[in-house]
Order: structure tokens, then C-alpha cells, then sequence
């Protein structure tokens, strides 16, 4: 695998780096029973999270019943006010993360709501697509007993698409035909999947990460998706805003339709029914040909 074995140094300080899409999990994973809650509407009274920034609000929709020890995580430290006052550490634009959630600016601040970190927790049916709100995991313990953990830092995902070539090699390693749409028709970062934990994504707001994105920054920003790329390692843990955005506080709510009347990140039910329909008939062409059968009818 080329494309899904390329590692993106992102953050070395805090341990940002991209998980490969060839060990992210799908072996033990059944398609079939993967749920694409990230494109469906939004449940009155699901978990909100408001984050009040200088540069404007950015609204979060919490995955609670999807991963709860994230979302248990993140309410503490807000309800505390652990976020209030804390800046953006880390911008990569090349990527589109906005990485927060540290105590200093270096992005080495981390904490938890129990003081330490916190072993990774994922569901099947969150992923890194455009919009998503992600812990950042690393690697930690002893070397017998090594695995994912997570504390207080977390990033946002811009407006990130698919190279060609990527998709070409989702397909190649046979990923689901709805996966792989989902990801060329609406962004991401596949390679991060199974690795850093997604649990919510951004429903208002998505005009700021964008404009954070488009900030000057300490250093020029380097493209990691770039095989030939390089810069200093400081350059890698923290690039971020020239001038300061501040997470001025966290308030935490519930979703009432009534109050965002358009959702970021969100197709209609008529496009999401369209990706499954399509989706579907591409599945079946493909089971079919690795079974050496005939599609079934996938559409009825």
C-alpha cells in the first residue's frame, strides 16, 4: 500500500500522527453492519457541545451513546472550565486539523477527568470525515502491553478531500463502497481511522475552522500528504495562528432543530439516500466479482 502507509508526522509534542488505514481495524470490522450516523439528521435532544472563540462559535454534535468515556471526558473538562482561555496549539492546512484542548501552547498540556490518560475507546460507525471532532490518541504503556490513550487535546477536520489516488486504493483494498463514496464525496482523512477517536462532529460553525485554517502562521505550513515534504520537528508539534484564537469558554447543551435550521456536514435525506442507493450497486457489482457470481439486486 502506498497512500495508506504513508504516516503524517502532525504533532510529535502530542503525538497527532495519522493512523494507517491497513491497521485501522476494518479486518474485524463487517461492513455490513457499519451505521453512517455522521450523515443522518441529528436526534432532538443529543448531546451539544458550543465552543465560544475569538474568531466566532463552533457548534458540536457528542457521539454520547457512541462512545461514552470521550464524551464523559470532554463534559467534565468543560463543565470545569478546563477550556476556557486555552488557545488554538497546532494548525495544519494541508490537512485541515485545529488542534485545542492543551493547558499550555505548546500543545503539552494535556489532562483528563482522571487525572491520567485514558485508554482509547472507537465505534464502527464514527470516522474521520470532514467535520469530525477527534481526541487525539498515542501510543503509550509498557512494551508488552502497548495501546491508544487519549487525554483533554483534541482537533477539528476542515475541508479536507481525497487525492485520486487514494480513492483508487480504497477501492484496490477492497474498503466499502459506502466508506469510500462517503469519503470522496464529502472529505476526510481515512488514514486517521481507528486511530484518533472520533466522537463528534461539527454541525454550526464550520465558516471558523475554515478561517482558522486560512490564518498566518508560526511557520509555512508544510503538505504532509507529500511523500517529499519535510520541515524541523518543531515546525511539525507547533504550527500554529501567528496571532492568538482563544477558546473563550465551552457551553454545554442539547440539539433543538428549531435552533439550526441548516446543519454543516450534513447532507439531506434525498443526497444520503442517493450515496446509498449508488453505494449499494457498486457493493454488489464487487461482491459479485470477487465471488464470481452475478450482482444481485442491491437497489431493491
Amino acid at each position: 500500500m502506498k497512500l495508506l502507509k504513508r504516516a503524517a508526522a502532525l504533532l510529535a509534542a502530542c503525538a497527532l500522527s495519522a493512523g494507517l488505514l491497513s491497521g485501522c481495524g476494518m479486518d474485524s470490522i463487517d461492513p455490513s453492519t457499519i451505521e453512517y450516523i455522521q450523515f443522518e439528521q441529528p436526534e432532538e435532544g443529543q448531546d451539544i457541545a458550543i465552543l465560544d472563540t475569538s474568531m466566532g462559535e463552533i457548534t458540536i454534535l457528542l457521539y454520547t451513546d457512541e462512545v461514552p468515556a470521550l464524551v464523559e471526558n470532554f463534559k467534565d473538562l468543560a463543565e470545569e472550565g478546563f477550556f476556557d482561555g486555552q488557545v488554538i496549539f497546532h494548525v495544519e492546512p494541508s490537512i485541515g486539523i485545529v488542534a485545542a484542548g492543551s493547558s499550555t501552547p505548546d500543545g503539552t498540556g494535556g489532562d483528563s477527568n482522571t487525572g491520567k490518560p485514558i485508554k482509547a475507546e472507537y465505534s464502527d460507525n464514527l470516522w474521520p470525515f470532514t467535520g469530525s471532532v477527534s481526541m487525539i490518541c498515542y501510543e503509550t504503556g509498557a512494551l508488552w502491553n502497548r495501546g491508544n490513550y487519549f487525554d483533554s487535546r483534541f482537533f477539528m477536520l476542515g475541508e479536507s478531500q481525497l487525492s485520486q489516488d487514494l480513492i483508487d486504493e480504497m477501492s484496490e483494498y477492497n474498503f466499502p463502497a459506502m466508506m469510500k463514496n462517503a469519503f470522496a464525496e464529502y472529505g476526510g482523512v481515512p488514514q486517521f481511522g481507528r486511530y484518533h477517536s472520533v466522537f463528534g462532529k461539527i454541525i454550526d460553525g464550520m465558516e471558523v475552522v475554515e478561517a482558522i485554517l486560512d490564518l498566518p502562521l508560526t511557520y509555512e505550513s508544510v503538505d504532509l500528504t507529500n511523500s517529499e515534504a519535510s520541515g524541523t520537528q518543531e515546525q511539525l508539534n507547533n504550527n500554529r495562528p501567528l496571532e492568538d484564537v482563544v477558546i473563550n469558554s465551552v457551553t454545554l447543551s442539547t440539539f433543538r432543530a428549531e435552533d439550526y435550521p441548516e446543519l454543516d456536514n450534513t447532507p439531506t435525506q434525498e443526497e444520503l439516500d442517493d450515496l446509498i442507493f449508488r453505494s449499494a450497486q457498486e457493493q454488489a457489482e464487487i461482491d459479485a466479482a470477487l465471488t464470481g457470481g452475478a450482482a444481485s439486486e442491491a437497489s431493491e
